[in-house]
């Protein structure tokens, strides 16, 4: 999945019912993150040692980017993010849950992320007004004029600066500059549990409306309700709300869980279209639209099947989810 940037304040008006109630959703949860630091923290998992060790050379890694970054040579950072990157993906997945792991794999996130859209990070204005409230449009605000890849360069830094503040402390090393940048850790922490809360809820939804069979009773009583378009629209918007909940969180384990959930969804939204829209095609033998499953050679029964199994891979995503959630909270 690749959440689209600013998908909570377009500047569009509202299309629809739905969108309306989409936008009023995004502005309480604005709100409720401005004001959320104050919020009791998550208890954080105390990392391993080898978690630390490996921790250190990935942050080694990630400075030699961040500082090729800042020089602004575009050549010499691709080349450098090619070769690192691959093998700090593997190295923070090897690490155990926490924050720790969280603000390395975000980190590392964003700095490849950056070399791939470097030239049009480059060319575009970062814009603030879609950034998450509590920690990233701080770091937008003080970039006046700044171009949307130093605000990626400046993300990074700041899941880089958290980590190596986990580092200092549980080596012994703390001080003003280490609590502050674990109190700033924490209180991102609260809100990513929020977020995550979000999208749960948001998806959850979904599951009675996947699981609607075919055709029978319950078609017929989506038809008295506004019919299967209705009800694709409002799972198609249900899963814009949480992709750009989504873009919001930190790499960490709930979120790839989540991400996860998000993504069966859209599949088996997208194999139920294709089978409704074969059974209609059967019965109007004048139509000369396309079948959708012909290309690949399948039917809408087998199309139907693939929903169904798209929907209980989006069932254990979210109760894993929901697991690592009550796990982080207790």
């Amino acid at each position: 999945m690749s959440p689209r940037k600013g998908i909570l304040v377009s500047g569009t008006r509202p299309a629809s019912a739905s969108s309306a109630r989409r936008a009023a959703a995004c502005s309480a949860l604005l709100l409720a993150l401005s004001f959320a630091c104050g919020a009791a923290s998550a208890s954080a998992r105390a990392p391993r040692d080898g978690d630390l060790r490996r921790a250190e050379k990935v942050l080694a890694k990630l400075r030699l980017l961040h500082e090729a970054a800042a020089a602004g040579d575009r050549e010499a950072y691709r080349a450098l993010a090619s070769k690192l990157c691959p093998d700090l993906f593997v190295k923070v997945a090897e690490l155990s849950p926490g924050d720790l792991s969280t603000d390395l794999s975000t980190a590392v996130f964003l700095a490849e992320r950056l070399a791939r859209a470097w030239d049009a990070s480059a060319a575009t204005a970062a814009d603030c007004r879609g950034e998450r409230p509590d920690i990233y449009a701080p770091l937008c605000a003080a970039l006046p004029g700044g171009a949307a890849g130093q605000l990626l360069l400046a993300k990074s830094r700041l899941h880089a600066r958290w980590a190596e503040a986990v580092l200092r402390n549980e080596g012994g090393a703390g001080g003003v500059e280490t609590a502050r940048a674990l109190a700033e850790m924490e209180s991102a922490r609260a809100n990513d549990l929020l977020l995550a809360a979000r999208v749960v809820e948001t998806l959850t939804p979904l599951e009675e409306l996947l699981g609607r069979p075919a055709s029978g009773r319950a078609d017929r009583a989506a038809a008295v309700a506004g019919g299967p378009d209705r009800a694709d629209a409002e799972f198609a918007d249900a899963l814009r709300l949480s992709a750009a909940l989504l873009a919001w969180m930190p790499r960490s384990q709930t979120f790839y869980r989540l991400s996860g959930a998000h993504q069966a969804y859209a599949d088996g939204l997208s194999w139920r279209r294709k089978a409704r829209q074969s059974k209609s095609l059967v019965v109007s033998a004048r139509s000369f639209a396309p079948d959708p499953l012909k290309a690949v050679d399948l039917n809408a029964e087998q199309a139907n099947a693939a929903a169904r199994a798209n929907l209980q891979s989006a069932l254990k995503f979210t109760r894993l989810a929901q697991q690592s959630l009550a796990g982080t909270a207790r």
